[in-house]
């Protein structure tokens, strides 16, 4: 392991982090993966890129510092992550928990062994929408989905360039059912039964059948490798 990275995992190590330590964090997170110059202001649209281009895998776990620290998440915790450092520039957000399910026809950039795997049963997930309110005045809010690293698109992803206020993003999938997520306060014990509610969405989403976590777990590593491959 680099020694940038030793210094991330140490940074993060203690969690959770305040609304400034997990800005000076991330920037430097960023800085350190080239996701950010190093006179280059954290904002709103620079926030997301970042986000954005982190690997696409699962994390440890939900906690934003620990996607900073692994520099990798999947939809929910980017979403998690962006939503954490948008928090702490003052904006105002929204967090919304999403069922979807990998299938042909909502992700037809799959490769042909993933495609065999979900036309045999679609794999179950849970993703996050982010609403994030970008004029206070006018009360103009935008979806923000930070998913896909913007060099997927080659593949065919729903990738998002950049943001513009006012102009919702395209979803990194197609949701079926919406759970509305409460509010949390950093500094309690709050956001650990966030994340625990999460984790509960996604497992009654796939389900108690034999084998079910399993073959699902089994597919998100097959994506995040496949995804992560040198192209």
């Amino acid at each position: 392991m680099c020694l940038d990275c030793s210094t991330l995992l140490a940074m993060t190590s203690e969690r959770p982090a305040t609304g400034a330590t997990l800005l000076s964090t991330f920037r430097h997170a960023a800085r350190v993966h080239g996701m950010l110059g190093e006179s280059e202001p954290l904002n709103l649209d620079t926030a997301f890129r970042a986000v954005r281009d982190m690997p696409w895998a699962e994390a440890s776990d939900l906690h934003p510092e620990t996607a900073i620290g692994e520099w990798r998440g999947t939809g929910r915790e980017k979403q998690l992550l962006l939503a954490a450092i948008l928090d702490a520039l003052g904006f105002e957000t929204d967090l919304l928990a999403v069922t979807h399910e990998f299938e042909p026809e909502s992700a037809p950039w799959l490769p042909p062994a993933l495609m065999d795997e979900v036309r045999a049963a679609p794999v179950p997930d849970v993703h996050l929408l982010l609403r994030v309110q970008t004029n206070r005045m006018l009360e103009e809010w935008m979806t923000m989905d930070a998913t896909w690293p913007l060099a997927l698109g080659d593949l065919g992803l729903p990738v998002n360039d950049g943001v513009t206020p006012g102009r919702d993003h395209r979803l990194a999938c197609d949701p079926v059912e919406v759970y509305h997520l409460p509010d949390v306060d950093e500094d309690e014990d709050e956001p650990d039964a966030l994340y625990e509610l999460i984790e509960r969405i996604l497992r009654d989403h796939v389900g108690d059948a034999p084998g079910a976590w399993e073959r699902r777990q089994r597919f998100m590593g097959a994506l995040a490798e496949w995804l992560g491959a040198p192209r």
